[in-house]
């Protein structure tokens, strides 16, 4: 879909779908340069594993949680013979011909997730200042799905991806780590998760070292297996009834 097909795309009268339609076509098309990290579309594929992590993180958000009704967590760890296909490093006619079979595929996805916010997107004929659903942009607005909560909840997962990216430098920021997970996972983080990781020394020491190539490697399948699970569950979970407008300002849901 080119920006000009973008710009003719009919609108709802209520502007929080016509924001998650359009940050969906993000995820599938456009990308999104101004998020931290950007959105890379799927058409294009991913330059590396990072990018790759952060697109399927931000889609678990947009979708609802309901990517991985195409895409499974396990399906993006490396070997997995789709995350290759995904890399740009690894280019060739066959890749692009399953990006494009997942972009397909994933409008159902969309669809679901578009059903089940519908009932929590009420309609705006016109407020007592004279706006109407005609004053959203949805290209302007900043927060996926018109929610406050939803954008703590995407940036939250997507700082807490940097972070274990990063590495760690000692087992007390390791430990602040895991315990910030709560909000980002809107408590869905999995019971004994530090003891778990301190009763593994080779994770550990992956976790731990912040330079070593496969303890990157180690950390990327750690993110997917372990921590992915729960940020998609997160967004399946989080209500997030307060809403937002093109102008920063916030509103009650029964005013959206």
């Amino acid at each position: 879909m080119t920006e000009a097909e973008e710009e003719t795309k009919p609108r709802t009268t209520r502007p929080a779908l016509d924001v998650l339609d359009h940050d969906q076509d993000r995820l599938l098309y456009h990308g999104d340069p101004a998020r931290n990290p950007s959105i890379q579309p799927l058409s294009d594929g991913f330059d590396d594993a990072f990018q790759a992590l952060s697109w399927y993180q931000a889609a678990g958000v947009r979708t609802l949680g309901h990517v991985e009704k195409v895409i499974e967590p396990a399906a993006m760890l490396p070997m997995s013979g789709l995350l290759e296909k995904l890399l740009t490093v690894n280019e060739d006619r066959q890749s692009a011909y399953v990006r494009r079979r997942l972009v397909e595929q994933l409008d159902d996805a969309c669809d679901l997730a578009y059903r089940q916010f519908r009932e929590r997107a009420g309609e705006r004929v016109e407020t007592a200042d004279g706006a109407t659903w005609k004053n959203v942009d949805p290209d302007e607005e900043s927060n996926p799905l018109m929610r406050p909560a939803f954008k703590q909840l995407d940036q939250g997962q997507a700082a807490a991806l940097l972070d274990l990216w990063s590495g760690f430098e000692d087992r007390e920021s390791l430990g602040r780590w895991v315990r910030n997970l709560s909000a980002p996972t809107n408590g869905e983080k999995p019971p004994g998760l530090l003891d778990e990781i301190v009763g593994n020394p080779p994770l550990l020491e992956a976790l731990l070292e912040q330079r070593d190539q496969e303890a990157k490697a180690t950390r990327y399948r750690f993110a997917i297996a372990v921590v992915m699970p729960p940020f998609l569950s997160a967004a399946r979970t989080l209500n997030g009834g307060e809403r937002t407008d093109s102008s920063g300002t916030t509103h009650e849901a029964w005013n959206s």
